[in-house]
């Protein structure tokens, strides 16, 4: 199989600090759990900088950043390299692939045409999508827009097809297009049908920058310019391969070739589409994130309320309109994770406590940035006594 990794679904935060004043049953007793007050002290940050450097030793990846942000104080931190060939440091301030984190802006793209009126998620997709796509794609005329985001229109991923690995593998660095992808699900066989099961496939998101793009009459990247990058100020946000990137990105690793050494894969794996194409600094990811929940500066109460209709996603966590929710001992957490081309990521916000998390890493194999945001979260939230009723 290729090294081009899966754009992956769950943010598996196994989170274990119990949410502040929480009731929990155990047997006959009713423990409750009581984490400190979220901050950002010197002896905090501290131990933020202390667990990168940590992962980037005991990981063995090349770098790693952290963003971190309280209702009183942000912090962002780096360690390692963003080349492993010039050992160029890696700043705060750089550039990462985010893989499937793409879908959330995707997402609110999609909503965003939907509060205007020019679309409804009850849409049928063969409505918008051009007639070469719809007609090749099982149940277009049943499945709506709402089950493109919330990953329940029962098509397979394009990915399911070996062939895509195989010809991904033929040709490195070849920059692919939506229809060209979309030719390895016309010959799969449909998962489900339209909104029985939860199935998450990348095919979603790549139909849904096609329907972006009929219904603006604009590319998904300049309408992710224009109503968000640009509205909030994210310099350092593009989307590859449809987009000058100015000085580029730092460069992504993985064991290319399954000799079991690691290469540079960045020339080697571009992506520049809906389902996972976009480059960004976790500086600005965390202020995506606070624009769409803290702030709402982006949807209409309404409509985020939308984008939160969680569904079981059938491994014990849930999924909405382009956003996992991951039920932790603190509460909700809202975000997505991204792996693709030598890069993993995490976004992660808690509601109950205002709490924003991005992890950014140049490798694809190892240093698991759930892991990280999760013991980031122990340091910010503080210890958990268990008081016995």
């Amino acid at each position: 199989m290729s090294r081009f990794r899966c754009l992956s679904l769950a943010i598996a935060l196994l989170l274990t600090v119990p949410q502040m004043g929480c009731i929990r049953e155990s047997g006959n007793n009713l423990p409750i759990a009581q984490a400190g007050e979220p901050n950002l002290n010197s002896d905090k940050i501290a131990q933020l900088q202390s667990l990168i450097d940590r992962v980037v030793k005991t990981e063995n990846i090349p770098g790693i950043v952290l963003y971190v942000s309280t209702p009183d104080t942000t912090w962002s931190g780096a360690a390692g390299v963003a080349n492993l060939a010039n050992r160029k440091p890696v700043k705060t301030s750089d550039r990462f692939r985010i893989g499937s984190i793409t879908k959330t802006f995707v997402a609110v793209v999609i909503l965003q045409l939907y509060e205007a009126g020019e679309i409804s998620l009850e849409d049928a997709i063969a409505d918008w999508l051009p007639e070469e796509i719809s007609e090749q794609l099982a149940n277009s005329e049943e499945i709506t827009i709402r089950q493109l985001l919330n990953h329940t229109s029962g098509l397979a991923d394009y990915l399911d097809n070996d062939d895509f690995f195989a010809d991904f593998e033929e040709e490195p660095g070849y920059e692919w297009t939506a229809e060209e992808v979309l030719e390895y699900v016309y010959l799969l066989e449909t998962v489900a049908e339209p909104d029985t099961e939860f199935y998450y496939a990348n095919t979603n998101y790549i139909l849904l920058e096609a329907i972006v793009e009929a219904v603006t009459g604009n590319t998904l990247a300049q309408e992710l310019r224009d109503r968000i990058y640009t509205p909030l100020g994210l310099d350092n946000t593009f989307m590859e391969i449809q987009e000058n990137i100015p000085d580029r990105f730092v460069s992504g690793y993985d064991d290319w070739d399954g000799d079991g050494k690691r290469d540079n894969v960045t020339d080697l794996e571009p992506w520049g589409l809906g389902d996972g194409g976009i480059i960004s600094t976790a500086s600005d990811l965390a202020t995506f994130l606070q624009a769409l929940f803290l702030k709402e500066e982006l949807l209409e109460p309404e409509t985020l309320d939308e984008m939160l209709e969680f569904i079981d996603d059938g491994e014990g966590d849930e999924y909405g309109l382009g956003l996992s929710n991951i039920e932790t001992d603190w509460g909700q957490a809202w975000g997505h994770s991204g792996s693709t081309g030598g890069f993993l990521s995490t976004i992660m916000y808690l509601p109950d406590y205002d709490i924003s998390v991005v992890v950014l890493t140049n490798c694809a194999e190892a240093g698991d940035p759930d892991e990280s945001a999760e013991t980031a979260l122990k340091r910010i939230v503080g210890a958990v006594v268990i008081l016995e009723k």
